[in-house]
């Protein structure tokens, strides 16, 4: 072959190294600058509720979340985040924050909506069937309902079974308001409220913070439980349907004193909702002046939280 022909070869061998080069470089800065789904996920949970935790946690950083997807074809990814409850935290008593997600990538990252939001709601009509139902679809993308003052909600244990209450209306993080969540004690089975959709979250062992997402417009969490349900993510729940046991149980960090359910209200996205003046399994729930006080009503009988005893009514 003549020289100049050698040459020429060369020359092209190089230019085509460098290229094939210059492409792997790219592809490996553009992987570089693109999180994997659990840090985006984790960025964007801190961005959304990181500053709410810190305050309800009365800490001085933010934790960072577990990020827990249950269904991703690669494109796609759902499921639930949580920002934990740390050890350090100057208010114990509470409900860990956390968040359903769908995340979508976008070839140099991740798109991550929450559930609640104009964009989870966008989002979840786009997901395939096999990421998120079409029963999820139509669950999540309904806009948000009116809430009534009787929640069409029942107490969390057994229709016509009568259970102690040691916490009435208390904050996400015990002094925090809203007064959103009251303690149900008893060593018995807790109970779906309604109809709706469970979900868990931050799983340890046995034990969750589970939530079940109603629908009529509200949703309900139940903490310090152990010896869960076996329903997957996403499952259809009915009043009454088998969530756990309550316990002591601190998956995702806090305090309990006594086996008991922290119950917690919230609307349809995701923000705490008062108790007081809400209608549950019958009885009428009025907040104290200071957190873990107050008391029910049914008729002309009132109960106290700590010596009181609430009979489930179911939904009225």
């Amino acid at each position: 072959m003549p020289r100049r022909a050698l040459v020429a070869l060369a020359a092209l061998a190089l230019t085509a190294s460098a290229a094939v080069a210059a492409g792997s470089a790219a592809t490996a800065d553009s992987q570089a600058a693109a999180p994997p789904l659990g840090q985006a996920v984790a960025a964007a949970m801190v961005g959304a509720h990181g500053q709410q935790a810190k305050a309800y946690f009365r800490t001085d950083y933010v934790p960072a979340p577990v990020v827990e997807p249950q269904r991703t074809n690669g494109q796609w990814a759902f499921g639930t985040t949580v920002i934990p409850i740390p050890a350090d935290a100057r208010e114990q008593h509470g409900t860990p924050e956390s968040a359903i997600f769908l995340a979508r990538s976008t070839g140099k990252g991740w798109q991550v909506a929450f559930d609640g939001t104009a964009e989870f709601r966008t989002m979840a009509r786009q997901a395939p069937d096999s990421v998120l139902s079409k029963a999820e679809k139509d669950l999540f993308t309904t806009e948000a309902k009116a809430l009534a003052e009787n929640t069409g909600l029942a107490l969390p244990w057994k229709q016509g079974a009568t259970w102690g209450w040691g916490g009435g209306p208390h904050g996400y993080g015990g002094n925090t308001r809203p007064f959103s969540s009251i303690d149900f004690g008893g060593n018995g089975q807790v109970l779906a409220a309604a109809p709706g959709r469970v979900y868990k979250s931050c799983r340890s062992g046995d034990s969750a913070l589970v939530t079940v997402v109603h629908t009529n417009g509200y949703r309900t969490s139940y903490y310090h439980m152990s010896n869960l349900t076996t329903l997957a993510d996403g499952a259809a729940v009915q009043t009454g349907t088998y969530l756990g046991t309550a316990s002591t149980r601190l998956p995702c960090g806090g305090s309990a004193n006594g086996a008991h359910v922290h119950f917690t209200l919230l609307n349809g996205s995701g923000s705490y909702v008062a108790v007081n003046g809400k209608t549950i399994g019958g009885w009428t729930f009025y907040e104290g002046a200071q957190a873990y006080g107050g008391y029910a009503k049914r008729g002309g009988t009132i109960s106290y939280p700590g010596s009181g005893r609430l009979t489930n009514y179911g939904i009225s």
